[in-house]
């Protein structure tokens, strides 16, 4: 690639940089770059003792930043509760991912500090409108029309975080099939693609990261078979 400096592209060629009328914005961008990789990114410094073991993990990945922590993993709560990637609910719903569902017709299963119309959790603390383990919902069978679900990715991470046993995917998603009326989908969010639960097949995976450096997770979507009349 021609130096910035020096192109001639769209006039006579120049000897500064700021001058260069194709690419003195391009020089600009990098700059900003380096400069806010020198100041440790978009959430600060993530390496050395000062830095919390939450921040460590946001910034590289759960097992990296949670290895040696124990109960101190997150001191100010920014991430102990957990939730879906800003925005990404709406963006889900709008594309119909779920299916024609209203936001208010979905349960969320390890819902977080998710603030939503059904959302269940194991913890108190998150203050859900159910509190309720995931395997064993307290709902009558097909009783919503898509069940979504975000639950912690590994075992240390759920100790370390959340400070709860990690369930397993499958327990996760015979429940879901349980409680989404037929027709109905279900949506698990999750470092794996478990296998369709009984009575579902699977509809789509899609990829979510919310940046350089985090974790890519996989969206996976099933419905649920309809009912047949024989």
């Amino acid at each position: 690639m021609p130096s910035p400096c020096s192109c001639g592209v769209d006039g006579p060629k120049t000897t500064e940089g700021k001058d260069c009328p194709r690419h003195a914005s391009r020089r600009h961008l990098t700059v900003l770059m380096a400069k806010r990789a020198s100041e440790g990114g978009r959430w600060g410094p993530r390496e050395g003792e000062d830095v919390p073991p939450y921040r460590r993990a946001l910034a590289g990945g759960h097992e990296r930043g949670f290895v040696d922590a124990k109960d101190d993993a997150d001191p100010d709560g920014y991430a102990v509760f957990g939730r879906y990637p800003k925005g990404w609910l709406a963006h889900c719903l709008k594309l119909r991912f779920m299916g024609d569902v209203r936001r208010d017709e979905c349960l969320h299963v390890c819902s977080g500090t998710l603030t939503e119309r059904w959302t269940v959790d194991i913890r108190h603390e998150a203050a859900p409108r159910v509190v309720a383990n995931g395997p064993a919902l307290p709902f009558r069978d097909a009783s919503f029309r898509a069940v979504m679900l975000d639950p912690p990715y590994t075992d240390a991470y759920a100790k370390n975080l959340y400070g709860t046993e990690n369930p397993r995917p499958s327990w996760l998603l015979r429940e879901a099939a349980r409680v989404v009326m037929p027709g109905g989908r279900i949506g698990f969010m999750h470092v794996a693609v478990p296998f369709a639960p009984p009575g579902c097949f699977l509809v789509t995976v899609r990829a979510i990261t919310i940046g350089v450096g985090f974790r890519i997770r996989a969206f996976t979507i099933y419905q649920k078979h309809e009912a047949t009349l024989w």
